[in-house]
């Protein structure tokens, strides 16, 4: 190992497809992204200038938050302002952070929106819910609220929200007991509202899914 103050230099490189790991005189080992790699680098038992040497270990550090990144990413989806938190309190710097988390968005690897719209989807799937309650929930987990209301009206059109609001409302009906009169009309339109539908689409979802009465055949629900 080079003593203090002693140029560095750099011993040996291995260079891969995606990834490049260089020795150096002072003992450190970095690993970086191959695209990383400056055009300048200095042979093998050269020494390497400092900036270039500030630069290298910089690439590094973006490949070590780039690695955490895809871990935190492999246990489940999360919005970008959870990933950059949970980064930041695992000491990584906020500048390289960001910078990284902006390169994931560029490329397509992860984005709020990517994020927005596979949660939208998930819950879909899981239950009949309005294009409100999406945003909304979006909006808590950390989804920039534009984007969220966005997201939510592309993966729920207004035709499908409609007929997601009679599914919800047959189900409501079905667990009910007695006559569907007024008040049993208004506990619906609620219920429906309650679980993100528009008033008016949620009224006329439970209009027509009443045992009975509704334009489903008349047939209970």
């Amino acid at each position: 190992m080079d003593g203090a103050g002693a140029d560095i230099r750099l011993l040996s490189l291995e260079r891969g497809e995606s990834e490049a790991r260089l020795a150096l005189s002072d003992g450190t080992v970095l690993e970086l992204a191959s695209a990383s790699l400056p055009p300048d680098l200095p042979a093998c038992g050269d020494v390497v200038p400092p900036a270039l040497l500030a630069a290298l270990h910089e690439a590094a550090l973006r490949k070590r938050i780039a690695r955490r990144l895809f871990r935190e990413l492999d246990r489940r989806l999360r919005t970008r302002a959870d990933l950059r938190a949970r980064l930041l309190a695992a000491d990584f710097p906020p500048g390289p952070v960001d910078e990284v988390l902006d390169r994931f968005a560029e490329t397509g690897i992860h984005s709020d929106r990517r994020f927005a719209e596979a949660w939208c989807r998930d819950t879909l799937r899981a239950k009949p819910v309005g294009r409100r309650l999406l945003a909304d929930r979006l909006a808590r987990s950390g989804v920039p609220s534009d984007l969220a209301r966005t997201v939510a009206a592309e993966q729920l059109p207004a035709d499908d929200e409609a007929e997601l609001a009679r599914t919800a409302a047959r189900s409501w009906w079905r667990r009910q007991r007695g006559e569907a009169d007024a008040r049993a009309l208004a506990r619906g339109q609620r219920f429906l509202i309650g679980r993100g539908f528009p008033p008016g689409t949620a009224g006329d979802a439970v209009r027509a899914t009443a045992p009975g009465r509704g334009v489903d055949g008349g047939e209970p629900a």
